[in-house]
This record gives structure tokens, sequence and C-alpha cells, in this order.
């Protein structure tokens, strides 16, 4: 079923919203069937129908009929309707989610159902949802430091939260890996920091992003890519036809043909196609060994470069652009010469890109495209494939790019290492800008991890004149609540109030003499060290929301990969929605 974006006028759906509109009336009501409306199934309460989203259910329902449905749920404390359109599949099939409950709560539902010709149905369900797991490595310790919902954008985060053992990716045991890998959650927050909903995951989620049919896309660190539903229904999945793992155990899964890896951020385009990055190997000759001794000996090796893929809803791919085609192999960043992908199935890769974020400018068909490793991000033309500009150092490039660099205008900080860029409602630029290494590229002295710090930023740029301007961050220097997130992480220019919400991914110590380089064996570095993630929303330069999620007992690592804010659990806005803390 999908929630309807606008009320039509017609009178069936009159009747729904006036039947809505005297809520009260309707949860006074435990049972009332109308004899016109014609169900071949009554309608029926099944909890957590997919066994993955555990404060979820559903009703479920046939008819010869075409049906409209409103549901209207209350917790005692909270209240909050959907409108949904009619709707159906061949067999005369309807699935309503009942999302948004919070866990351990008593919860009455009202099911209202009208023909368009006939009397309505209403239905009152009472359920009480599940506790929280009491595992504490089942679930992300959310805590709550502010928030301030009449200052704050209307609407649920989602997150993509991960957890990891301590330890080197490279060094952890067989046992440290599958805890690792074998675990993702996409959870929910409203305003106040309730949890909402959460979605358990087989594998380690990465990015996601909500569909406009107000499903979830996610990327998972198996290569692939799965839309579900709000209640945890595998929709669609595409994997990487020559990922170093079997095929997905669903046979419905399609196979984008000639890739090796499908990573990082989905972004769905407004022609229904999804962008995806893809990395795939290539042998170089004389390829650095080291990033950070020039005079180390060279060596061929195996470098993965990123393809940027436009895939259609059926796995196709519509359109490529191969950095490998336009960008220098040998202008390197710090962790090249790292074990990331060694841990993921491609032993002694070197991390060359590192595309890490992508996203579709409509004002002038053009792609968005962040490089990590490059600490930089391009704008390219999806018509021609030309580069039209490159924010970010100017040092390295080659001669034919050179008049592709953006010229900054006052006071600006180049992006280090960032991730996830994307266009705004405004036509700015914003991201997160990690910082990774103090922004140093090799071969200089990276800045240490005690002076260390990430932040979120917002650039203008003026494609005529060729300069950028920033506009926004969240500090260009170290404050007095520093969060250093050398990886991940997100930010947003929020529609409605103009916030900004940013995602740091995790909060490093910063211990004195913790090295940065994760292949140093003589100390220890970020992955062998305790940390959570900060969610953290600004209106102007206060900050009116901010949760963490980190072990209370330094046991483990939380991240967060990244997330977004969406009008409301069901993606709709007030309109269609409302919500009321009673």
């Amino acid at each position: 079923m999908i929630l309807h974006p606008i009320l039509r006028n017609s009178a069936c759906k009159s009747r729904l919203v006036r039947s809505i509109a005297t809520f009260a009336t309707l949860m006074a009501v435990s049972a009332f069937a109308s004899a016109d409306v014609n169900f071949t199934d009554a309608p029926q309460w099944v909890s957590n129908p997919s066994g993955r989203v555990p404060l979820a259910a559903a009703i479920q329902f046939r008819s010869n009929e075409k049906l409209h449905t409103a549901i209207a749920i209350s917790d005692g404390q909270n209240t909050w309707e959907a409108v949904f359109d009619a709707n159906v599949s061949d067999n005369g099939y309807y699935e309503i989610p009942i999302i948004g409950m919070r866990p351990g709560r008593d919860h009455e539902i009202t099911l209202v159902v009208s023909s368009d010709e006939n009397d309505d149905f209403v239905r009152t369900f009472s359920h009480t949802t599940p506790q929280l797991p009491d595992n504490p490595l089942a679930i992300p310790p959310v805590d709550i430091i502010v928030s301030q919902p009449d200052l704050m954008e209307p609407g649920v985060v989602f997150l993509s939260v991960r957890r990891r053992a301590l330890g080197r990716p490279h060094w952890l045991t067989p046992k440290q890996r599958v805890f690792t890998r074998e675990w993702g959650m996409l959870i929910a927050l409203d305003e106040r920091g309730d949890l909402v909903w959460y979605y358990e995951s087989e594998f380690r989620t990465a990015g996601i992003a909500r569909l406009k049919n107000g499903n979830i896309l996610m990327h998972r660190t198996d290569f692939s890519t799965v839309e579900i539903d709000l209640l945890g229904n595998t929709v669609r999945q595409f994997y990487a036809e020559g990922r170093p793992y079997p095929p997905p155990s669903d046979p419905a899964a399609i196979a984008i043909k000639g890739i090796q890896t499908l990573h990082h951020q989905p972004h769905e385009m407004p022609n229904g196609n999804f962008l995806a990055f893809s990395a795939n190997g290539y042998l170089v000759k004389d390829y650095f060994t080291s990033d950070r001794d020039p005079d180390a000996p060279r060596a061929d090796q195996m470098v993965m470069a990123d393809t940027v893929i436009e895939l259609t809803p059926e796995g196709d791919i519509a359109w490529s652009w191969n950095t490998f085609d336009v960008l220098d192999p040998f202008r390197i960043g710090y962790n090249t010469i790292d074990s990331y992908w060694w841990v993921r199935g491609f032993d002694q890769h070197m991390d060359w890109t590192h595309g890490n974020g992508l996203s579709y400018d409509p004002v002038d068909d053009s792609v968005l495209v962040s490089l990590r490793n490059q600490s930089a991000i391009l704008k390219v033309d999806r018509a021609s494939k030309e580069i039209k500009w490159i924010l970010g150092r100017h040092d390295g490039w080659p001669a034919h790019l050179q008049d592709k660099l953006l010229t900054p205008v006052g006071d600006l900080m180049w992006p280090g290492y960032q991730h996830n860029p994307r266009m705004t409602s405004a036509g700015t630029v914003i991201l997160f800008d990690n910082r990774a290494h103090g922004g140093a590229r090799p071969f200089e002295q990276p800045l240490d991890l005690v002076e260390s710090f990430s932040r979120g930023v917002e650039f203008e740029v003026n494609a005529a004149d060729m300069t950028v301007r920033q506009i926004w961050s969240t500090g260009d220097e170290q404050g007095s609540d520093p969060c250093y997130s050398s990886a991940m992480s997100d930010a947003w220019r929020l529609p409605l109030t103009g916030n900004h919400l940013v995602i740091y991914a995790f909060c490093v110590p910063l211990i004195e003499g913790v090295s940065l380089n994760t292949m140093d064996e003589t100390k220890r570095v970020i992955d062998d060290l305790p940390y959570g993630g900060r969610v953290v929303e600004y209106a102007d330069d206060s900050i009116v929301f901010r949760a963490e999620i980190a072990d209370p007992n330094d046991l483990l690592q939380w991240e967060i990969y990244g997330g977004f804010k969406s009008p409301g659990i069901y993606n709709q806005p007030d309109s269609a929605l409302s919500s009321a803390h009673e």
C-alpha cells in the first residue's frame, strides 16, 4: 500500500478525512462493520510480518472492490493518522502498514475502510509493542542530550547504524568479523528522540535514502543494494555480478553485469533510475607502495577505481562515468595504501578514489561525485560526461583539468576526505567534511589526532565565473566539544526551516600518541579505540537536538553510517499525516 500524497476530492476520501477528524469517537468504538463493504478475507492483525521490524505491524485483508483506507493510532501520549491510496494487487490483497509505535506501550489502532460508493467499515485493534532487546549488543543505546521540538525541522530521523569489534579490520578474528559484518540496523527517532521504528539487517548496512514511494533504498557491505518497505519486506535487490561472495539467497535478486562492487550511498533520480558507485580493479605499473614515504620502492599494483553507474529499476546500466578514464591514478591520498579493500574480498588492492557520495542536479542534468581519497567533489555533465568543475585543493591535478578547479572567494577551508555531498533545495552544496589527517595529502605532515576535528559545511558555487564561497559550517577549528569522525557521516540543509542536520558517524577519543595510520603496527590507531556516533540539528548556530549513540562501557564501537530526516514516519507532511503529543 502506498500512502497517498494529496487527498483528492472524492466523496469516499472526504468520508475518510471526516472519520479521522473524529479520532476520539473512533477510538471509543470497539468494532463496527458495514455490510456494504465486501471483504473476501476480513481484516486481520499481523505483528512484525517480515520478522525484521519488531515495532511494526500490518492489517491485511482481501476484497474484490477498490477500497480506500485510513488509520488512527494512539499510545495514550501520542496520536498520529494516515490515509492510503487504493492501490491493490491483482488478487485483491491489501496490507496496511502500522508504523511509528514506540516500544513497550499499549496502542489502539482504528481502521477505516471505504469503497467509492458504500459506507465505511470501522474496526479498532489493540496492540502492545515488545520491549527493546535486553542484549546491549543487539540494539544501539540512544542518549538524548538536547531536544527542542518547537525549533526543529518536523519529522523523523532515519539512521543507518553499525557495530564493530575493537581492532584493525585486517586483524579481527573470524568471530569478530561475523559480529561486525553480519549485522546491521536502521532506526528512526522522532523529534524527542523516541525510537519509533527499527529494521534488523542480516548484513552490515551503509548509505540509505528514502524513495518517492516511501520505501528505503540501502547499500550493504556485501555489495548489494536493497529496497525495503517500512514493514521490512524486500521489494527489490541488486548485487554486483563479480562480487567476491555467492549470489543472494533471494532468487529474484538482480545481478548487475560486468561490475565487481556496489557501494556507499544510493541516490534516486527524478526519472526513477538510481545512481551508485561500482569500484573495479585495474593493474597499474610502477605504483606507490607507501603514502608516507615518497622514496619507498614502487611496484605493479591492483588499484580500485570508481565508476559512477545509473541503474534502471530492472538492473540495466543506463549511463556510466569511469574515474580511471579521466583522472590521474598517481594522484593519491592518505589511506590509498590501506587494507580497506583487502578485508572486503580484494586482497592487496589499493584504495585510489574511494567514491563515497553521489547526488543528481536536475537544474543542469549533472551528477555530483565525491572522491574521498582525492579530497574533491566533481560535477559531471551527464550528456557529455565532461567535468564541469572540481571543488577541492588545486595541487596535483593534471594539466587538462586545471581549468576545472574552482577559485575560492572569501574565507574558505577546503574539504579533506569528505563524505556524501548533495545539492540542496537552495542550489548549494552541503557535505560532511571528515578532515581525516587534517586534510593533508601525501607526503605532507598529517595533523595529530589530539588536534583533529570534523565538521558539516555548505558551499555556494558560481559555475559561470568558476568560484566557490563557504557560506556555513559547524566550525573551522577545533572547538570546546570537538568530534573527529575520520570516515562516513552525513550533513543536510533541511528544506522547511533551513536548519542543518549533521550526523557524525563516530567521535574518536582524542588521545595523545595514537597514530592515524592504520598500517602502523608500532602504535595504537583509531580502530583500536572505542567510540560512538552523534546526531545534531542546528538552528543557525544553536543546537536544538543532539543524540549520542555509544557503548557506556567502551567495549565496542557504534557507528552511524549516515541518515536523513523524513517529513514523517509515513514520509508525508502534516497535511496528510499529523502527530500530537498529549
